[in-house]
């Protein structure tokens, strides 16, 4: 009777709420192809791509190593100026990939062969998201470089301050994590998309037990560091310097890690939710939130439109405010309440983006419902430690071989819970 129910309510709150509906018809229209977004973001120059020998600009994204090249960091970079191999100059705009070297990317990464002692030898080798340099690249297509060198930028682009700031951090972090062992590796890859030093079998095995979603930079963590901070903050200020303290602190986890698709979701769903608090507004409901994210995020960034990280993000939530509570309400008389609560969610994330997944990967993990429940509360465990003992390690250094053992025997657990999912089956190759 009440399962019943749930499609009459589902329609209705789409038929009273413009901002489902509006969100709905978007994404039909782009997705079936009968509007195209414009690229933005497309490098234009006045030099055709194998005339040129040096580019100019800033990384605009956080240098991925890739799967197929062990040897190579795939980023993007926004382009201000090229030079040709006859001396020849002109001004350019919009983003192309360079394919970095790991020697240049990971020069300064600590453990790395190709770490360099003198650390001041190597500052142009600071490749972080928003740092300016010079690289001489040779053309590997239409938008697409492979670097030989880089060089310091000119002083019109010089980095700023705060970029400067967040890459020395991001350095610090990484040497940090560096002494936690796996642990660290694991716990970088969670917090800032570095998988430096993740293990390749436990990475593999996220993806064969369709997990991949964890490992990924995801509102999963956003929201629990800014759970953190307003539980913290609640405790010493008013409901309303709470909420301002959670919002400074998701501002800040997405200035460090990175703004990638799926973060970019989380925060404007954070200023919405803030912004509805601070007026004393009706609180809206979660796909009313969901949806007015989707139609600001496309305005801001259409060009994530596509992206696997922005499907993926916005079909598994989704997915789990419409099927999720479905099931749940079929579920819940049968099962255990945090369980059932647990496993719709997961059914109802993994159905609504198990289109994308195959036509992407050709393939579909089922036995990711269950992984996820199992998996999903020891990595929160996980991180949660985890920034509490970066915290504590960054004021009382000594702490630290304490929390590598702590660490570590919690990603023991985690790591043999993943590679024992990861052994059942897929659907398809």
């Amino acid at each position: 009777m009440v399962a019943g129910k749930f499609p009459k309510l589902f329609l209705k709150i789409l038929l009273t709420n413009p901002v489902p509906v509006s969100a709905f018809l978007c994404a039909l229209l782009f997705y079936s192809g009968f509007v195209q977004v414009k690229d933005r973001q497309s490098f234009v120059c006045l030099f055709s791509s194998d005339q040129i020998q040096f580019l100019e600009g800033s990384v605009s994204s956080n240098p991925v190593r890739l799967s197929k090249n062990q040897d190579l960091y795939s980023a993007d970079f926004l382009v201000t100026k090229a030079v040709t191999k006859k001396n020849q100059t002109a001004s350019c705009k919009g983003t192309v990939s360079l394919l970095i070297p790991a020697s240049i990317v990971e020069a300064l990464y600590p453990g790395k062969i190709y770490t360099r002692i003198k650390e001041t030898s190597s500052e142009n080798c600071l490749i972080e998201s928003g740092i300016c340099i010079c690289a001489e690249v040779e053309s590997g297509g239409d938008s697409f470089f492979k670097v030989k060198r880089v060089f310091k930028t000119s002083e019109n682009m010089k980095d700023s301050f705060f970029i400067r700031i967040r890459a020395l951090c991001r350095l610090q972090f990484k040497r940090l994590m560096y002494g936690w062992g796996d642990a660290g590796g694991l716990l970088l890859a969670l917090l800032t998309a570095s998988r430096e030093y993740t293990d390749p079998v436990l990475s593999e095995a996220f993806r064969n037990a369709g997990l991949s979603h964890i490992l990924a930079l995801s509102g999963m963590h956003l929201s629990l560091f800014g759970g953190l901070a307003f539980f913290i903050s609640s405790r010493i200020a008013r409901r309303n310097m709470a909420d301002f303290f959670e919002l400074a602190a998701i501002v800040f986890f997405v200035w460090f890690a990175g703004a990638g698709p799926s973060l970019i979701r989380a925060l404007i769903s954070a200023v919405i939710l803030f912004i509805n608090s601070s007026l004393r507004m009706k609180r809206f409901k979660g796909i009313t939130v969901l949806s007015a994210t989707f139609l600001i995020h496309l305005m801001i960034y259409p060009h994530h439109l596509k992206t696997a990280a922005f499907m993926l993000s916005y079909g598994a939530l989704t997915g789990i405010m419409t099927f999720g509570s479905l099931f749940k309400l079929l579920l819940s008389r049968r099962f255990i309440p945090k369980l059932s609560s647990a496993l719709s969610e997961s059914a109802g994330a993994q159905l609504m983006t198990s289109p994308v997944t195959w036509s992407m990967f050709g393939k579909l993990t089922p036995v990711g419902i269950a992984a996820s429940v199992a998996v999903s509360p020891l990595v929160i465990l996980f991180l949660y430690l985890g920034l509490a003992g970066t915290f504590l390690c960054l004021l009382m250094p000594f702490l630290s071989t304490v929390f590598n053992v702590i660490m570590n025997c919690l990603y023991f657990i985690i790591k043999n819970t993943v590679i024992f999912f990861s052994h059942f089956p897929s659907i398809g190759s």
